[in-house]
């Protein structure tokens, strides 16, 4: 099937189910042209679209093909089939085989517009496929299944055959639960809704008689819903389900991820869940970065501020650090002097937990303590592919800094965080890890320590009267955010304290006498402009202190 008889057969179910009445023909447009242009499988689109439900599309495609309706996934599956297959490969594509004989395969599909995929099966198989046609959740769900059986069968020592408080009907029971159309439902809503809203976490939060469903905007927590606490389990399940994780361990904390489509688009989530007196909380960090453009300026630095990161990030080599606790935005800037910076003729590597952005050009890879690859592991290993710039997502203790230090003495660039108030405090901070202080002096280029602000909304501008009613900004008075800083740059005054063992208080003294603004001056000049206010502020930073 090439891609013009793709195109025409899309057309033509389209155009079957104006005929049904089930579609208008903005709507039909509004599908065959996402179709064309997203890349997305085309049972995606119509669902992401909200132009049909799941189930419905799958139940009008059978029609349109002339095959028979599966209303479940058939319980006997044949394991040389699918022992023949990666699962990896059949849920990425979203197939599942369910029978064969000497002419033909008899296969599930969710998209059977797939040209690739159809031909790739009658090719490793040499039959013609049959299609039938399930809904994506569904085989996925399968497949979810057999991988979780094959793991059990495997090894016992896997972690999900600890002690469980559950037995196989309570598990078969729950994972039926799970799947009921409310509570799928309400799990892909709410990340929907969180996603439109730019929310950065969804916190499912267990209470005594209910639900609480908060969104994070802008650093501030809101309560967007509630659910009965009868749902908590069906949507811990669904959750777990989508994120790989353990559904009988209610006991201890688990981390996963998961990959959701969303208005046509993937959106990455990486998912939290702990046990509470009340039942498993759950936070999923939403890292969808499609609408953050990668630029300094549109971050909030300054010119003179751009040009001190870009002396920092030119150097031949060395260590440049940014600072900051969790969600102040460290990771953005690293990209944005990663975004210019990376050229065909510069090898850049990342090594992070998780990958926050995916670049063009650049090498990235994701830490798994799992299997013992940590930073230190994986950025030994990255020293041996050549690279230029490297991108290390956190320095957290000795080994790493040291390793660190060791790419930078021996001609490389590296780029990372540490979790430290102020830029004098991240000198100390690895000299406390046990770095010598000659080997600091002599490698760190820069450090720029940041907080984000919320900015002043500019619809209301905070006005009084006009903020409650501001639908731009929700009526909180502040829309978006921009970030403040303070940039240190290591001269030989600085390394020679560095060496002496000198304190943060010193270093930053020493710092401020050369062209060091602190953060909490910075930050006032924010609210003189009317950037921002000073209550968010003194909310955010100490402006006597600067941390």
């Amino acid at each position: 099937m090439n891609a013009a008889l793709q195109t025409s057969r899309i057309e033509a179910f389209l155009a079957f189910l104006e005929g049904e009445r089930i579609l208008t023909a903005h709507s039909a447009q509004r599908a065959m042209g996402a179709a064309r242009t997203s890349g997305h499988p085309f049972d995606t689109v119509m669902t992401e679209l909200g132009l049909i439900g799941e189930q419905e599309l799958a139940n009008n495609l059978c029609r349109f093909l002339d095959v028979p309706v599966l209303a479940e996934v058939p319980e006997q599956l044949s394991p040389q089939m699918l022992a023949s297959v990666p699962l990896s490969y059949l849920r990425e594509n979203a197939v599942l085989p369910l029978e064969m004989d000497e002419r033909q395969l008899v296969v599930a599909v969710a998209d059977p517009f797939s040209s690739a995929t159809i031909d790739a099966l009658a090719f490793h198989w040499e039959r013609t496929p049959s299609l039938r046609v399930l809904p994506r959740r569904m085989i996925g769900e399968c497949i979810d299944r057999l991988e979780r059986s094959a793991a059990e069968a495997v090894s016992l020592e896997a972690g999900s055959a600890g002690p469980s408080d559950f037995g196989s009907d309570d598990l078969e029971r729950l994972k039926d639960f799970a799947r009921e159309a409310p509570i799928v439902r309400f799990v892909a809503d709410t990340i929907h809704r969180a996603v439109d809203a730019k929310a950065t976490d969804i916190h499912i939060e267990p209470l005594e008689d209910h639900v609480r469903i908060r969104f994070r905007n802008d650093g501030m927590l809101s309560v967007v819903d509630t659910a009965p606490s009868a749902m908590l389990s069906g949507v811990s399940t669904r959750i777990k389900i989508l994120s790989r994780l353990n559904i009988a361990e209610r006991r201890l904390p688990q981390d996963g991820r998961m990959r959701i489509a969303v208005r046509g688009r993937d959106v990455d989530l990486r998912v939290s869940v702990i046990p509470s007196i009340h039942g498993e909380a759950i936070v999923l960090r939403i890292l969808d970065r499609a609408g953050v453009e990668l630029r300094l300026e549109k971050l909030g630095f300054d010119d003179a501020a751009q040009a001190k990161i870009r002396q920092m990030s030119q150097a031949a080599n060395g260590i440049v650090l940014v600072t900051g606790p969790t969600g102040s935005g460290k990771t953005t800037t690293l990209y944005s002097i990663l975004a210019e910076r990376s050229r065909p003729d510069v090898k850049v590597f990342t090594v992070e937990d998780p990958v926050e952005y995916r670049m063009a050009g650049i090498t990235q890879l994701q830490v798994n303590p799992a299997i013992d690859l940590d930073f230190a592991t994986a950025l030994r290993s990255i020293l041996r592919q050549d690279p230029d710039i490297i991108l290390l997502g956190e320095i957290r203790d000795r080994e790493t800094a040291q390793i660190a230090i060791q790419a930078a003495l021996t001609g490389h660039l590296v780029f990372s965080t540490l979790h430290t108030n102020s830029a004098a405090g991240a000198l100390t901070r690895l000299r406390d890890m046990g770095v010598d202080g000659y080997l600091l002096g002599a490698t760190i280029r820069g450090v720029i320590a940041q907080r984000l602000l919320r900015r002043v909304c500019p619809a209301c501008r905070g006005a009084a009267g006009a903020v409650a009613s501001c639908k731009n900004c929700s009526g909180s008075g502040y829309s978006g955010r921009t970030v403040t800083y303070e940039m240190l740059q290591v001269s030989p005054r600085i390394a020679t304290l560095i060496d002496e063992g000198a304190s943060e208080l010193e270093i930053t003294k020493a710092a401020s006498e050369a062209d060091l603004t602190p953060m909490a001056a910075h930050a006032a000049t924010l609210v003189q402009r009317q950037v921002t206010t000073l209550e968010e502020v003194r909310r955010v930073i100490d402006l006597d202190g600067g941390g």
